[in-house]
């Protein structure tokens, strides 16, 4: 057993010849973890005589353990560090569902990997487990290359075939004052909305365009859209006196006399969206609230409930208008495990891709839900901004769910906006959530004839040109860094960067040393 441990430990993390990356990937947790499940292991075995069972019990545990922690870096493509460690034993409640999306992501060789762990403890022939051990290894060796060489290739295709429709790309102004209505798909990028469609909306609209958020992780992506500040530099929201003052529900109450709601079938419990969001918003409903007053109509799961609460609570909240309304509407159902409401005893097995497209097919007929209830019992213009806090990895570069990537399909989400009674929409080319406060603001103020300002900003404007950092959560394996035509994307783990064009098909390393110091140096000054 000391053997596997130690080449385990030793040949985990990506394969790749790179002493950077070996480092990386055994940093502090996994090495202390490592030092403890030999030493204790090692103990055991040769202290064998008093209380077997028990004993046996506990090296299947360290064990288990170790291939757990192993498969979380292999799954996630991420060190694990204490601070994880610490977050997910202080959301388990939360968290414990997201475990059987997280097994099934391991690999052949990983299975294969935790049974040779438990043939060793188990079976007593020397001679036997020798050879099974030898066969074994250089079976799990031949699966992991190939393994690796499959992390480079795309795990779904885009229907280039499909017929596209096309909205406007630009905006001037937003007349009168309608109401806003900003509904939030949880972990939803753009390339899986683009090959639907809705009653109201054929989304391949979002076709060509291109709109990111600077961190694909939920509390921080929001309070971007919301403030226009990304602060990668914090895990958990921090703010002060002006971001409490000049976000876009303070700016839309104090400049234009709107009143502002936030309803969000997830918990605010989490990295201080509790602190910040009840207030900056007159109203705020959260799934606390919306369980204990639908929780008889609509089920609930560990990160959310049924998005067709989201109904009742508008009918419940709204009635005659005086004022004009913004309404943030967050979901949830699309969080993993991919909560789908007619699911049956079956299909909760599915793989989290066919979960997750079960969820998005219910999600857009809620959204369908909202733009009728809108389109009913509202005499106001309503604009509908349709949009996601981050997108989801289900395989892509190795990646799984999100945080821990920052390639297009956990940090490239749709964006469109829907004019409900005109039926017009608009899709800008080119856009960030850090630009979209001072674009809404400035699309009103152009109306109201007050001077334009943060021009730059405006992504309906036809001269707008990005400028965003990104960076993972609570992780600093990448970092990015969109710039007009160009997007870079610089693995930290093996000191690699990456230059690419918008879609990221056009993929070349940055090999020249002087330009590749110049690029991170623009990265790291504009991200700390």
């Amino acid at each position: 057993m000391t053997l596997l441990y130690l080449l385990l430990y030793f040949f985990q993390g990506p394969i790749i010849l790179s002493f950077g990356v070996w480092i990386y990937f055994h940093g502090l947790c996994v090495t202390l973890l490592a030092v403890l499940s030999v030493s204790l292991d090692f103990y055991l075995n040769q202290n064998q005589k008093d209380k077997r069972l028990l004993k046996i019990m506990i090296r299947v545990f360290l064990w288990f353990l170790f291939l757990v922690v192993l498969g979380y870096q292999e799954v996630y493509q991420t060190a694990l560090t204490f601070e994880i460690v610490f977050y997910f034993l202080n959301h388990i409640n939360h968290l414990y569902s997201d475990i059987q999306n997280f097994f099934y992501q391991w690999q052949v060789w990983q299975w294969i990997t935790l049974g040779m762990g438990f043939f060793v403890l188990f079976f007593k022939n020397r001679k036997i487990v020798t050879y099974i051990l030898l066969f074994g290894l250089i079976f799990v060796l031949v699966l992991r290359f190939d393994s690796e060489r499959k992390k480079t290739s795309s795990h779904l295709n885009t229907n280039t075939n499909q017929q596209i429709s096309r909205g406007k790309n630009f905006l001037e102004s937003i007349s009168g004052r309608p109401n806003i209505v900003l509904v939030m798909l949880e972990g939803v990028g753009r390339k899986h909305l683009v090959k639907t469609k809705s009653n109201y909306i054929d989304f391949s609209v979002l076709q060509d365009s291109h709109f990111w958020i600077p961190m694909p992780h939920t509390s921080k992506s929001i309070f971007t859209w919301l403030t226009g500040d990304s602060q990668l530099q914090t895990t958990r929201l921090t703010f002060n006196d002006s971001l409490l003052q000049l976000n876009l529900p303070k700016q839309l109450e104090n400049l234009y006399g709107y009143e502002t709601f936030m309803i969000y079938t997830q918990s605010l419990y989490f990295e201080g969206m509790d602190l910040f969001f009840p207030q900056i918003f007159q109203t705020v409903r959260d799934k606390s609230y919306l369980e204990e007053k639908y929780g008889k109509l609509y089920p609930t799961f560990s990160w959310g409930m049924d998005d067709r609460v989201v109904l009742s609570a508008m009918k419940q909240m709204f009635g005659a208008e005086k004022k004009p309304l913004f309404v943030l509407i967050g979901l949830s159902q699309t969080h993993s495990p991919y909560f789908v409401t007619n699911e049956n005893s079956q299909s909760q097995w599915d793989s989290p891709l066919i979960r997750y497209e079960a969820s998005l097919r219910e999600e857009l007929a809620v959204i369908d839900s909202i733009i009728s209830f809108w389109k009913d019992n509202s005499s106001r213009e309503t604009v509908l901004i349709l949009t996601a806090d981050h997108g989801e990895s289900f395989g892509e570069e190795g990646a799984h769910a999100h945080n821990y990537s920052l390639y297009n399909q956990e940090t490239d989400v749709p964006f469109l906006l829907y004019f409900i009674k005109s039926g017009q929409i608009y899709v800008p080319k080119l856009g960030t959530s850090v630009d979209f406060k001072d674009t809404i603001l400035h699309l009103l103020e152009t109306n109201s004839g007050k001077i334009k300002n943060n021009l730059e900003a405006d992504f309906f404007h036809p001269n707008y040109q990005p400028n965003l950092f990104l960076k993972t959560w609570n992780s600093e394996i990448q970092k990015s860094w969109v710039i007009k035509d160009k997007k870079y994307i610089y693995h930290s783990d093996r000191d690699q960067l990456i230059q690419m064009d918008w879609s990221e098909k056009k993929r070349v390393p940055v090999t020249d040393s002087s330009l590749k110091q110049k690029i991170k140096n623009q990265i790291y000054s504009g991200m700390y």
